[in-house]
This record gives structure tokens, C-alpha cells and sequence, in this order.
């Protein structure tokens, strides 16, 4: 290759208008409880979703190196086999710590859009689904959280909170998993139009999460 891909798409993420969009950037200056309770109200089902993208990733490609990288990151999202340790309780157990009542969960349009958007670029072609679920979630996720993070410190003080133990297994785990689609995306484009693809897939699915903050905007 004549330049580094893993570079490109990192680049395309950093300068995305999606992390500095107004709900974010307004929000982490001075997060609240309600703020971190929306967000987290409509990351449940991303997180849900998160899981099933991977599964039809790795069921859309015959490439045996790319199906177990993929299964790898769904395994560690469900906990390695250990309910407690999956993503998704880990998510709703620290929302039941900030007393999140569970009676008003519910999925707004934006997200609801947004997770269409999702299925459908990951359904295109494997190359677009790896742009997506690389760059465009786990290496843009950890960038995410960890604003979210930042802020979070703050708040925790201020409203006695827990330590946030769901941040830094989501923070650790992009970072990790990450690193590996990354390095699966330099081994497999080989050739212009995969590079072009997973260069696409990743665009796609940047300006798709934009809606995502769309949606918390148009709540207030």
C-alpha cells in the first residue's frame, strides 16, 4: 500500500464531525445525572445491537480469518460465556446503580434509525461491515466514552456515584478490540476496491451515529 490505511481511517474518525457534535460537546462540560441517564438509555440498545452486527458480519464472508476475529470480540462482548460479565449487564447493572428506572426505557427514532442504518452497511459487503464496526465503533466508541468518562468524574462526586467500573471495561475492551479489527483490516485489503470499501463502510457509519446524537438533541 502507498500509504497506511490504519492511519486513513483513524484520521477520517478524529476529524469527523460526530465527537464534536452539540450534544456531546455541550453535555461533558458539565454532565448530569439526567444527562448520563439519557445517553445511556438509548446505548443500551447499541449495546445490544452491537452484538448481533458482529454476528452478521461473520455470517456474510466465507474468510475464516475475518469469522474469528469477529467471534473473538463477540465472545469477550458476551463475557466470555459468563452472563454478569457481558456488556450488556455490566451496562444494566451500573444503571440500576444510578437508580435508572427501567419503566421509561425506550428506543427513540433516531436510534431506531440508527440502528437500521448500522444493519444495513454492515449487510452490504464484509469490507463496509469492518469500516463500520472498526473505526466506526470500537476505535470512535473509545473516543467517545472516554469524553464521557472525563466528565463522568465530576458528576460521580457531586451525586455520590459509583466508581464507573462500566466505563473502564468498555474503555479497555475498544482498546483492545480496536487494535485487532485495525490489524485484520491491514492484513485482508488487499487490493483498491477493498480498501475502498472499508474506507466507505467507515464513512457511513460516522455520519449514521451523528443521528444517534441527533436524537438525544431532539429529546430537549
Amino acid at each position: 500500500m502507498s500509504f497506511n490505511l490504519t492511519k486513513t481511517l483513524k484520521e477520517e474518525v478524529d476529524s469527523h464531525p460526530v465527537l464534536n457534535n452539540n450534544w456531546l460537546v455541550n453535555k461533558i462540560k458539565d454532565l448530569t445525572l439526567k444527562d448520563l441517564k439519557l445517553w445511556l438509555s438509548q446505548e443500551y440498545y447499541v449495546s445490544i445491537d452491537f452484538v448481533t452486527w458482529f454476528l452478521k458480519a461473520s455470517s456474510i464472508t466465507n474468510d475464516f480469518e475475518i469469522r474469528i476475529i469477529l467471534i473473538e470480540n463477540i465472545w469477550e462482548e458476551l463475557g466470555e460465556g459468563k452472563l454478569e460479565n457481558s456488556h450488556v449487564e455490566i451496562l444494566k447493572t451500573f444503571m440500576k446503580d444510578i437508580n435508572f428506572n427501567f419503566d421509561d426505557l425506550t428506543c427513540f427514532p433516531k436510534t431506531i434509525e440508527y440502528l437500521k442504518l448500522m444493519e444495513k452497511i454492515i449487510e452490504k459487503n464484509i469490507f463496509m461491515a469492518l469500516g463500520a464496526l472498526g473505526p466506526a465503533n470500537e476505535y470512535l466508541l473509545k473516543k467517545e466514552y472516554g469524553k464521557m468518562y472525563n466528565s463522568y468524574q465530576n458528576l460521580k462526586i457531586k451525586e455520590n456515584l459509583p466508581y464507573g467500573k462500566f466505563f473502564e471495561i468498555n474503555l479497555n475492551a475498544d482498546e483492545g478490540h480496536s487494535k485487532k479489527i485495525f490489524d485484520l483490516i491491514e492484513r485482508v485489503c488487499d487490493t483498491e476496491e477493498k480498501i475502498k470499501w472499508v474506507i466507505e463502510g467507515n464513512r457511513q457509519a460516522l455520519s449514521a451515529r451523528n443521528i444517534f446524537y441527533e436524537g438525544l438533541q431532539w429529546v430537549e
